[in-house]
């Protein structure tokens, strides 16, 4: 009888450990948020939904999971996504250096992510209006403050489509922007436009940030480093699309 109930206590006691060995092996797996910002072809909003997806997404999950991260993703507009990194509510976003809202509270992996080039597009038509439309948070580099010194009115939007937008319509003679969401807006809408100029002024790359006040700053920091540093392609996008291929 009594040796029944040693067996019982010793069963009892190994379905605990396994029990508790299983949940220790959830655990190893942490959960993190990925922020982004509508950024078209490789950031794309769903109207209904407001969820994102995109290449950009896809190649983060892809690299994030094969690091063992459980991953959740949050598509913002970026004055949203500056404030919810600084209090690392977004563990991890996607951008350039020398976003002033962004630059102080993150760590950027040193690997780039993807190369983006910034044009200065003008209505010929408005060629004696110095209105621009741009990206509410966005300093594009110095580009901004430039621009303000020659004498230039800024109408900040939310998102890339907006601000495209509000340069097609004719609210404003110049438009700031990312190269690649005009493209996109440009191939997936056309234009009202006929004469506009494109000055291409800057091509630079953007990194994966971690925020600083992330719970998992320091593993994010230490895995991504050394995950990006063995790319065989000079960015994450480039290796990514080698393993599709």
């Amino acid at each position: 009888m009594r040796s029944n109930v040693v067996r019982g206590c010793c069963l009892i006691l190994f379905f605990w450990m396994c029990s508790a060995s299983s949940q220790e092996n959830v655990k190893l797996k942490p959960s993190i948020t990925l922020g982004v910002v509508e950024f078209p072809p490789l950031v794309i909003k769903d109207p209904k939904s407001s969820r994102c997806h995109g290449e950009a997404i896809d190649a983060s999950l892809a690299l994030l999971t094969k690091l063992n991260y459980k991953v959740s993703v949050e598509c913002m507009p970026p004055a949203r996504l500056f404030e919810r990194v600084k209090t690392g509510k977004v563990d991890l976003t996607i951008n350039v250096r020398g976003t002033s809202a962004l630059d102080n509270n993150v760590t950027f992996i040193e690997n780039p992510f993807v190369d983006l080039s910034i044009v200065l597009m003008q209505n010929n038509r408005l060629s004696d209006v110095k209105s621009v439309s741009a990206i509410r948070g966005y300093d594009y580099l110095g580009i901004r403050q430039a621009l303000i010194k020659e004498g230039f009115e800024f109408f900040d939007m939310a998102t890339s489509s907006e601000a495209i937008h509000l340069f097609d319509v004719g609210r404003t003679s110049h438009l700031i922007s990312y190269k690649q969401p005009y493209l996109f807006y440009i191939e997936s809408f056309g234009s009202r436009l006929t004469d506009v100029v494109a000055s291409e002024r800057l091509t630079v790359p953007s990194y994966f940030a971690v925020s600083n006040y992330s719970a998992y700053r320091d593993e994010l920091i230490d895995s991504l480093s050394l995950a990006t540093s063995q790319n065989q392609n000079s960015t994450v996008i480039e290796s990514y699309r080698d393993t599709k291929n």
